[in-house]
This record gives C-alpha cells, sequence and structure tokens, in this order.
C-alpha cells in the first residue's frame, strides 16, 4: 500500500491515545516495517513537535527522533507546494491540511491513513483510511 500518513496518527500513538493509541501503534510499526510504502510532508513532523511540545517537550523530543527513524519518504515544502497549498485551501476552506493535500497531489498520492475525515472529506479523489478501519492490506 502507498499511503500519506497525517500527523494524528503518530500523534494518537505517541499520546497512547485510549480508542485509536492502539491502531495507530499498528500503522506506525507497518510504516517501520516497510509494509506500507510511506510518505509525509516535512510538515508533518513539525505538526508533531507543536502538539506534542504542547503536553510535554520530553516526548516531543523523543518523538520527533523517532519520528526521522522511519523510512517514510519526506516530501520538501517549497514555494511551489506552498502556493498550490494556497489554492486547495482556497477551494476547500482548509488550511494547514491543504499543505499535506499539496504534497500528496506533488507525488500523485491519492490515499492517507487520517481519523482527520472531516477536512480530508473536502477533498476529491482521495481514499481515507482511519486508524480503526486499517486492516494492514
Amino acid at each position: 500500500m502507498k499511503a500519506y500518513i497525517d500527523t494524528n496518527i503518530f500523534d494518537y500513538m505517541i499520546l497512547k491515545h485510549p480508542v485509536y493509541g492502539e491502531a495507530c501503534r499498528r500503522i506506525c510499526e507497518d510504516v517501520r516495517d516497510g509494509k506500507i510504502d510511506s510518505y509525509c510532508s516535512l510538515y508533518v513532523p513539525i505538526e508533531i513537535l507543536g502538539s506534542i511540545a504542547q503536553i510535554n517537550s520530553g516526548k516531543a523530543a523523543v518523538a520527533i527522533a523517532a519520528f526521522f527513524s522511519f523510512p517514510i519518504k519526506i516530501i520538501e515544502l517549497d514555494e511551489r507546494l506552498i502556493r498550490e497549498a494556497g489554492k486547495i485551501s482556497l477551494a476547500t476552506g482548509l488550511s494547514y491540511d491543504a499543505i499535506h493535500a499539496a504534497a500528496m497531489k506533488k507525488y500523485g498520492l491519492n490515499t492517507i491513513i487520517t481519523e482527520d475525515i472531516e477536512h480530508w472529506k473536502k477533498i476529491k479523489g482521495i481514499k481515507i483510511i482511519r486508524p480503526l478501519e486499517y486492516t494492514g492490506k
């Protein structure tokens, strides 16, 4: 499977979310083991750092180190991608997720693993896999 991994998957695993934590841990194991051809924009670790540091800066530092140990293809942010994100934002009303959508578009990705379905439903042609629906196939 080839998929973009959204920030919330890592956040829920790190924070051991009571509903999604275990499912997100399995997803991250499959990322680690190369069972998912995984992509993230460079914005994902920025979001991880921001969200986890608000709770525990030590845990945030560990989370960033762990993130960069995964075999994830990192999509660099550049002017063209941010301009594309602006167009997506204008069309959908999304803010930061428009950056992720632009990164996906740049690499021809149409599958995202996320629990943030409200935002991603606004983007046509995207297959959403939610953590509790993930089967590893």
